[in-house]
């Protein structure tokens, strides 16, 4: 018997199955891979920094940024846990892709009339939205920081306004909350870093161009309950986390140390040009031919031409996938930025130059005009808006702006999603192009962050070299390298008899922040210390003094270097009524504390011995 041929509903039906199941196969990769890995490794840099301004969140308001008081409150209640907090931070990327995944196919079955009557069309692209999220994952240390709180925020803010454009679409009025929620995300955003004001703005008059659609009553009550809900949120610190006349001239002191020695905004600009022409150049360069066949596929209206422009897409793809292949460009790890980059950009504007090529085809009638090409002006608002989301909510930081823009994948995910739906009138090979390359994107972002977390952990040893369990408290849980172990526990005891009670001040040169919080020491002044910004620290120092040594008189700070220490910070320290040469003395010879010069108070020395 001769099996019965597959109706329209029932191809769609397929077709969603199968995208589910992929798509949701590469997102349980990723997420299943950081589970795994949350025990694994520390950074004493950059994470121990983070983790450090957590554990005295509440005592120590100079910091550069407010992420402290967003997240020490949660690291405390987890009990100071690290593999708890890198749990959460988990739980909290997979929660809100799944919000804004869910918001934007929502708001995309409206502008889409062809699309499935069945709820397989919001999970298949919830599916890929979530599998585009494990880019968070590709570089970074796996405890939270500022970053995640801009990037989620972002888009929990988009997926406001995605809700404020499907009511405005269905002649409904906005819901309050959903205007309440997007002032306390400002709140938060603009706490954790200051610069996130950037792609707040953004956001904000891409919502007021869709509330315009509603007329002016409309925009005026937007603003009005996000400022209500900015307002509670600036109660809620106040009242139950810390007070705002303590924490911002906490920040506003750091940010005043460091104003003279960081980027000015001219300066960061050529940075983010240079280096995004760069990233454009080698793009084209490597998968030229790629876009050039994904134009061509959107014009092949004859039967000829369209079996040429499959052939010519499929040899493309096979070369864009050797050189992926050949070039380690779906490699995550800090060291491989600059190449995995190069595959993601390719697959994004393989979609953009289909939707400009159908829509410009459409319009000069060479093809049926397509979903895509009727779009509106709000439509157009939100898809620009995700177009230019990731690299918009990565300004502020003094990398090349891909290194941070490209953990909000999920947003051109999106983009993706609404060109493949989008431009059903084109000739089948473009749509296929579009989501072959979507698909393969997906697969490119479930191999980065699984080597991003397994393989090139950010500043540690891959996976098969972290075996030994540590043993100090502050890394309970952990796994990490038998060196490390056992020079951490090593530097431990050696300096046990002076950690008791635990809180005891430590001054760790450099960009040993993690060195502190595993002996359960207390930052002096700022918990970041950087080689390069000796000036700011000292004015940590400086500033904390000002009214006197913050210790008892016999609790001193100790002191830690990896490296001579400087007239800069020994003049520092007089601000304290310390005499570095008077009142320090090793505590032991370099070579028994790990390579590291640990001083101790010398009257305190001269007691511990027998």
């Amino acid at each position: 018997m001769s099996a019965l041929p597959m109706t329209p509903r029932s191809r769609q039906f397929a077709l969603l199955a199968g995208v589910i199941v992929v798509a949701g196969g590469l997102a349980g990769w990723w997420i299943l891979t950081a589970g795994r890995a949350a025990n694994e490794g520390f950074d004493i840099t950059d994470e121990g920094y983070y983790l450090l301004s957590y554990r005295w969140w509440n005592s120590n308001p100079l910091a550069l940024t407010g992420v402290q008081y967003l997240y020490g409150p949660v690291f405390e209640w987890l009990g100071y846990d690290i593999v708890r907090l890198r749990l959460f931070r988990l739980l909290t990327v997979v929660v809100v892709h799944l919000i804004f995944g869910y918001s934007f196919m929502r708001w995309l079955r409206g502008r889409r009339p062809g699309a499935a009557p069945t709820k397989l069309w919001e999970l298949a692209g919830m599916a890929v939205i979530l599998a585009a999220g494990g880019m968070c994952y590709s570089w970074l240390p796996q405890s939270p920081g500022y970053n995640d709180v801009v990037l989620l925020g972002a888009l929990t803010l988009v997926s406001c306004v995605l809700w404020m454009a499907t009511a405005v679409d269905r002649g409904r009025p906005v819901p309050f909350w959903v205007l309440v929620v997007a002032g306390l995300v400002i709140g938060a955003m603009v706490l954790a870093k200051w610069t996130s004001v950037v792609v707040i703005g953004l956001i904000v008059v891409a919502a007021l161009v869709v509330l315009a659609g509603q007329g002016l009553r409309a925009v005026a009550r937007g603003i009005g309950l996000a400022l209500a809900g900015l307002a509670v949120a600036a109660l809620v610190v106040q009242l139950f986390v810390v007070r705002l006349n303590v924490a911002v001239p906490g920040i506003m002191t750091v940010n005043r140390f460091i104003a003279d020695t960081s980027y000015s905004p001219a300066a960061l600009l050529h940075v983010y040009w240079s280096t995004g022409l760069n990233l454009l150049g080698r793009t084209l360069r490597d998968h030229g031919i790629l876009l050039v066949a994904a134009a061509v596929a959107v014009i092949a209206r004859w039967r000829w031409l369209r079996i040429a422009a499959g052939v010519l897409v499929l040899v493309a793809f096979a070369l864009s996938v050797r050189r992926v292949v050949a070039d380690g460009a779906a490699v995550g790890g800090s060291g491989h930025t600059s190449r995995y980059t190069v595959t993601l950009l390719a697959a994004v504007l393989v979609a953009l130059v289909t939707a400009v090529a159908a829509v410009v085809a459409g319009r000069l009638r060479l093809t049926d005009r397509s979903v895509l090409s009727r779009e509106n002006a709000r439509g157009w608002v939100v898809l620009g808006l995700l177009v230019v989301l990731p690299m918009v909510q990565a300004f502020g930081t003094n990398n090349p702006l891909y290194t941070i823009g490209f953990n909000a994948f999920a947003a051109w995910a999106a983009v993706m999603i609404a060109v493949v739906t989008g431009i059903w009138a084109t000739p089948i090979v473009a749509r296929a192009t579009v989501g072959i390359v979507a698909v393969a994107s997906l697969v490119a972002v479930a191999s980065i962050a699984y080597t991003g977390l397994f393989q090139y952990p950010y500043r540690s040893v891959g996976h098969t070299q972290l075996t030994a369990a540590a043993s100090l408290p502050a890394l309970k849980g952990l796994y990490v390298e038998p060196l490390a172990e056992r020079n951490y526990s090593k530097l431990a005891t050696e300096l046990r008899a002076y950690l008791q009670p635990a809180g005891r001040p430590i001054l760790a040169f450099d960009k040993m922040a993690g060195i502190v919080l595993m002996l359960q020491g207390k930052p002096l002044g700022e918990a970041w210390v950087a080689p390069k910004e000796r000036s700011r620290t000292a004015a940590g120092i400086e500033e904390v003094c000002r009214n006197g040594p913050p210790w008892g008189a016999s609790r001193p700070p100790i002191i830690i270097l990896n490296r001579p220490i400087s007239d800069v910070e020994v003049t520092a320290l007089r601000a304290c009524g310390l005499d570095f040469q008077a009142d320090y003395t090793l505590l032991a010879p370099a070579k028994d504390t790990i390579k590291l010069q640990v001083y101790v108070p010398r009257a305190e020395r001269a007691a511990q011995k027998p």
